[in-house]
């Protein structure tokens, strides 16, 4: 193995390449994922159809992640990374140039596997330049932290771009920001360098990577697309759901029939590793209401978003605040199991904090302190539960971890857009059934709020009844989006009680458990 830097780079100038490439390569992952809206726009598509875009490139990503830790020690590294740059530049141009939706939809899947390849080569560069004995938390957190942090730094991106610009011009500016990245790469990296010896590519599982990409595709497909279509009464989603069990089961047969398989299953044999995958897929169900929470002060509020940055900010800082404390901590030898508990919690915060404050009625920056209690949650679940799933893997199947957990984060992604599809849609129908219950002629409020309302437009008469009409009708479906969101948030809030919960009388307990022999 050869230096991978050359030898007058300083240790800060190295640091700052590698996180520039994790960035750049995270960026394009949640570009527009909080700024749907534009994309419907422009390509004249449904909201489904943009979640799908996010969950191929995500599925694109999970599959080839595996595939390319064989790869990545048989290719030069600085030569990998400027082919992955390389690739997502083009993807870029074409998604600058083109409106196609399936062209588009083509471009995601390349732009996931060179995303998971930029990931990759970041973690094999991240890990040696960190002390033994603190390596694989500091790692996990630069990582993890450079994850969590790029979806709202997108939204702010994003934000930004498309006060300006069209949806279009948001590929050319990653295109832009790419520049430096490889420039930084060509100059500062041995062109010879290598993570370990060169191994050649012989008895590569290309039959299994197919199995396993074509179910993630899939599963994504029919949790995305499950509630439009009505589930189960759709022939579309049958068929998608036999497929994924058939290929489920080729899979699992192939992986332990052959020598090299994509992923060793014996993995599973851990009961701590199945139980940190649940702790994983809780994290992700009920930390992915975030775009709720910013789509009611945008839509209900009225904020202009520009005005939502300060609270992306906040996340942001809540994030890098808590991720940095979490690691000390898990250094200290502070349980990992106390800091999950602790993050979950706050998670309950922040659910309790949106009920008291979801309204017609409101500030901005009076969700500035929910998203960043919400921020400093995710920082502090993530490292901890992906610390715990690794702890008690053998060490000659610990790569094996990040193949399988990529994949728990994934479902659990799919899951909560599921979620999010499904549970605020009847929460509006309840809550319309109940104000529709509520408006009768004999509500002594109703002729006090119209006349308030005709009031507020003038006294013209023919005028005035049409204004009241109508601001009586925005009144109305602003009063049920909102009752249909503190409904939701309450759900969601039940549902961590009873997570907690089972957590406290039955899963502490068996997390306290000494490794077993997995």
């Amino acid at each position: 193995m050869s230096a991978i830097f050359k030898h007058w780079v300083p240790e800060w100038l190295a640091r700052t390449v590698i996180f520039s490439v994790l960035m750049s390569s995270l960026l394009g992952f949640g570009l527009y994922y909080s700024n749907a809206e534009s994309a419907i726009g422009y390509y004249g598509i449904e909201p489904g159809d943009v979640q799908f875009s996010v969950v191929l490139m995500y599925a694109a990503g999970v599959g080839f992640l595996a595939l390319d830790f064989r790869i990545v020690k048989y290719i030069k590294s600085r030569k990998y990374l400027l082919m992955g740059l390389a690739l997502n530049a083009i993807s870029y141009l074409i998604c600058f140039y083109t409106k196609n939706w399936a062209l588009f939809l083509i471009c995601r899947f390349v732009q996931g596997v060179v995303c998971s390849t930029l990931c990759s080569i970041t973690l094999n560069m991240i890990f040696p330049r960190l002390q033994a004995t603190r390596a694989r938390v500091i790692g996990y957190t630069v990582f993890y932290g450079g994850l969590q942090i790029s979806i709202p730094i997108c939204a702010i991106y994003c934000t930004a771009m498309l006060h300006y610009y069209e949806f279009n011009w948001l590929f050319y500016g990653l295109n832009l920001l790419q520049l430096p990245v490889m420039l930084g790469v060509l100059i500062t990296m041995n062109a010879h360098g290598r993570f370990q010896k060169k191994i050649p590519l012989y008895q590569v599982d290309w039959t299994g990577y197919l199995y396993y990409t074509a179910f993630c595709i899939l599963i994504g497909y029919v949790l995305v697309y499950g509630q439009q279509l009505n589930w189960l009464d759709s022939p579309l989603i049958v068929a998608a759901c036999i497929i994924c069990a058939v290929l489920i089961i080729l899979f699992v047969m192939r992986e332990n029939r052959i020598k090299r398989p994509l992923i060793d299953l014996r993995v599973f044999r851990s009961t701590k590793f199945i139980v940190g995958l649940l702790l994983l897929l809780a994290f992700y169900i009920f930390k992915g209401v975030t775009g709720l929470a910013y789509g009611y002060v945008g839509t209900i509020l009225g904020t202009d978003p520009l005005h939502v940055v300060p609270i992306w900010i906040a996340n942001i800082a809540g994030i890098c605040l808590s991720m940095f404390i979490t690691a000390r901590l898990i250094l200290m030898g502070v349980p990992v199991v106390r800091i999950i508990f602790a993050g979950f919690l706050m998670l309950l915060v922040f659910y309790v904090y949106m009920l008291l404050m979801v309204s017609v009625t409101g500030d901005t920056h009076d969700f500035i302190l929910p998203l960043f209690i919400h921020g400093a949650a995710t920082g502090v679940l993530f490292v901890p539960c992906v610390v715990y799933t690794a702890s008690n893997v053998p060490p000659k199947l610990i790569f094996n971890v990040a193949f399988v957990g990529i994949f728990a984060r994934f479902t659990g992604f799919c899951i909560s857009i599921a979620v999010n599809n499904y549970v605020p849609l009847q929460a509006r129908a309840m809550a319309r059934e109940r104000m529709r219950a509520s408006i009768t002629d004999v509500n002594p409020q109703l002729p006090l709020t119209l006349n308030q309302i005709q009031q507020a437009y003038g006294s013209d008469a023919y005028m005035g009844k049409t204004l009241t009409n109508a601001g009586f009708d925005h009144l109305l479906k602003t009063q049920i989006t909102a009752r249909s969101i503190r409904d939701y948030y309450d759900m969601m809030l039940i549902g961590l009680l009873i997570f907690l919960l089972v957590f406290i009388f039955s899963g502490a307990a068996f997390l306290k458990r000494r490794p077993d022999n997995g």
